[in-house]
């Protein structure tokens, strides 16, 4: 693709864009119900007062026909394996949000070449501190649903995974903390279609007794490492968007998102939208920058906040390539607010250090970076080795968005499996809306409108 590419989108900076759901949501019409609990037996019929006991064998027994699979109060131990191909929409649900706990001390829940299914107000944890593998993976498998679910606290992968081809898969409305070390709260690797909406991300491991080691990766990183394992060389249609990403506490090489990461000679991301994300810089841990890319192509990054003072190597974007990583090419950054009240953008306290943007021109192709809103404390915006606000965006603004950063008052969305969040709010869309509307809404005379 040419720069044709961003003529024909260029409204997309004008405008804040919503993507059209991909996947058909079932009707609240139930026409069958049947139960789990952690007291029931797989031999039961599955009734209310003689409930089954697995998810894997629920997955397994109940009708194809638009169905709800209701999970009582309680912790279920042990790996469970959904395989099954449905035809229509079936639906796994808690029966009180984050009252059903699925834990193991090796792969939670795997969904394997598997369709049509909904998960819907779990919890997925690790059992303990010597738990191995992932939490919960998505392998091969297409229109998957994974909403309203508490992921947290990974000893030894990531806390969701998602590759091998798998396609239409929705990430909506949960809430990740505490991945293990070395690894991400969501691997995104080779497949495509897949959204990845209003959701929670921090880190917060004193509050699982476990050490900030600082040595964990990004929230999300979106990448194809398998080479052509699968026939799929690089993911595509990529949408994330409307999440909230605070309280870093990972590694100092590391970012918020990534997109592109194992230098593969490919392309490992093409065609991937960021949108309407808040990045708050609430945490005193240095990183890279809130923004990574890394051997991608057709990369829109638009109308995303970052908000704090959020030390880093660069403040805003660190663009590169590994290995055999082709140029990255085609990358938009537009209409984004980044917003330092603090005056220190970028990673020292020294101003003639501190970057906007990091990365070396000749290996980034037609980049664009336009129409954005710069905020650093009244100094001056800092150059960057790849993008400098000053000379590349010519309409660029600089001005105070108005946005609050107090974070010393920040309560953190923890679940303790009880009956509420800390903030006294009982769902994940309420901790959402309240941290979205503290510190992502400009005031009401702000230049941002």
């Amino acid at each position: 693709m040419k720069r044709e590419f961003f003529k024909n989108n260029i409204l997309l900076c004008c405008i804040i864009v919503l993507n059209l759901a991909f996947v058909t949501i079932p009707s609240e019409d139930i026409r069958c119900e049947y139960w789990v609990a952690p007291e029931g037996k797989d031999t039961n019929p599955g009734s209310y007062s003689l409930p089954w006991a697995t998810l894997k064998f629920a997955a397994t027994a109940v009708p194809d026909r638009d169905c709800v699979v209701w999970f009582k109060d309680g912790v279920y131990n042990g790996s469970q394996r959904i395989k099954r191909q449905f035809e229509t929409f079936t639906k796994f649900k808690s029966l009180h949000p984050y009252r059903a706990i699925f834990q193991n001390t090796g792969p939670v829940v795997s969904i394997t070449d598997a369709r049509y299914i909904i998960l819907d107000g779990f919890v997925f944890q690790h059992a303990s501190a010597d738990s191995t593998s992932l939490v919960v993976q998505v392998k091969g498998a297409e229109n998957i649903i994974l909403r309203n679910n508490i992921f947290h606290d990974s000893y030894g992968d990531d806390l969701l995974k998602i590759y091998n081809r798998a396609k239409f898969v929705k990430i909506e409305s949960n809430l990740f903390y505490n991945q293990g070390p070395s690894e991400q709260h969501i691997d995104v690797n080779s497949v495509t279609d897949i959204v990845i909406q209003d959701n929670i991300f921090f880190n917060d491991f004193e509050a699982s007794n476990r050490p900030v080691a600082n040595n964990t990766k990004h929230y999300i990183v979106i990448k194809d490492s398998n080479e052509g394992e699968d026939e799929l060389l690089g993911d595509e249609r990529i949408t994330v968007q409307r999440n909230i990403f605070l309280n870093w506490q990972g590694g100092v090489s590391e970012t918020f998102l990534q997109i592109g990461n194992d230098g593969k000679p490919y392309h490992e991301a093409k065609n991937a939208t960021i949108q309407n994300n808040l990045f708050l810089g609430n945490s005193p841990i240095p990183m890279t920058a809130a923004f990574g890319v890394s051997g991608a192509t057709d990369i829109r990054f638009i109308n995303n906040t970052i908000s704090g003072d959020l030390p880093a190597k660069a403040y805003a974007a660190y663009m590169t390539i590994k290995d055999q990583n082709p140029k990255n090419n085609n990358i938009l950054l537009c209409n984004n607010i980044w917003s330092d009240p603090t005056g220190s953008m970028g990673s020292s306290s020294n101003e003639n250090d501190n970057e906007f943007s990091d990365g070396d021109p000749a290996n980034n192709l037609d980049l664009i970076l336009d129409n954005n809103l710069y905020w650093n404390g009244g100094k001056k915006i800092p150059n960057g080795d790849l993008l400098n606000p000053l000379k590349d965006d010519t309409h660029r603004f600089i001005a105070d968005p108005g946005l609050d950063t107090d974070f010393e008052n920040l309560i953190l969305p923890l679940w303790n499996n009880g009956s509420a969040f800390p903030s006294g709010n009982v769902s994940i869309r309420n901790e959402f809306l309240y941290l979205a509307q503290k510190y992502g809404s400009p005031s009401n005379y702000s230049p941002a409108l």
